[in-house]
């Protein structure tokens, strides 16, 4: 199964592009995917389309498009210093402005059933924990988030369920920086923390030898597909 690019509207009227990913049945869950720092690449695209086969509606926006175009970025050395750089000059305001239209849009999908999720890896999954909090999605999960601490304020505004995949080995997380993430989202009783012991960050991710775990991965996952299913099906 493989997808296609399309654009989507901004508030601004203006453009941006996103890949989506149709599964086989109609009347689909849909479910909105961010990118790493690394953008909309051939990595993200896989995984949309892993997603798509297992039911769902993808779209996957390129939400770097106001800072570059056509993103699509190498886990290379070469290309690191580029992914690092955009992330620090990415502008959560405007990530959260444009994800909240790609999530409308895909509501609005004939495809799509009405209930739309959010999902996302690295600085996505920070997004995805935004999402919760301000996009009026029905469900969220985020993979190892990075800078959701930044973001604290925002837990207590999540009435949907979500999930927060955490690496006990991600470098941009460490120990202190959980502890403060799961002590400000335990008081809220829909958001579910699980904490990989032995996981670096990206251990989702296929095409990194370096960080991937497939057992911690699979398991993952597989807590994913449980909340999309039991928000899904009643």
């Amino acid at each position: 199964m493989s997808g296609t690019l399309i654009r989507i509207p901004a508030a601004d009227g203006r453009t941006f592009r996103g890949y989506l990913a149709v599964p086989r049945a109609v009347a689909a869950v849909g479910l909105v995917m961010v990118h790493e720092i690394f953008g909309l690449n051939a990595t993200i695209r896989k995984l949309a389309d892993m997603f798509a086969a297992r039911g769902l509606l993808v779209l996957a926006p390129d939400l770097f498009w106001r800072l570059a175009e056509d993103v699509e970025l190498t886990y290379s050395d070469v290309d690191r210093p580029i992914a690092r750089g955009l992330n620090a000059r990415f502008d959560y305001e405007g990530g959260v402005a444009d994800l909240s239209v790609a999530v409308e849009m895909l509501r609005r999908m004939p495809e799509c059933n009405g209930r739309v999720g959010a999902t996302g890896f690295c600085l996505g999954g920070n997004m995805a924990f935004l999402a919760a909090a301000r996009c009026d999605v029905n469900f969220a999960i985020g993979y190892y988030g990075t800078n959701i601490q930044d973001f604290l304020a925002e837990a207590a505004r999540i009435v949907c369920p979500t999930i927060l995949h955490i690496g006990g080995k991600d470098h941009t997380t460490p120990p202190a920086v959980v502890a403060r993430i799961l002590d400000r989202v335990a008081p809220n009783q829909n958001v579910t923390p699980f904490v990989y012991e032995d996981a670096p960050h990206a251990f989702c991710n296929v095409d990194r030898a370096d960080t991937f775990r497939p057992a911690l991965a699979a398991e993952a996952h597989a807590r994913s597909f449980a909340l999309i299913e039991s928000v899904c099906s009643t």
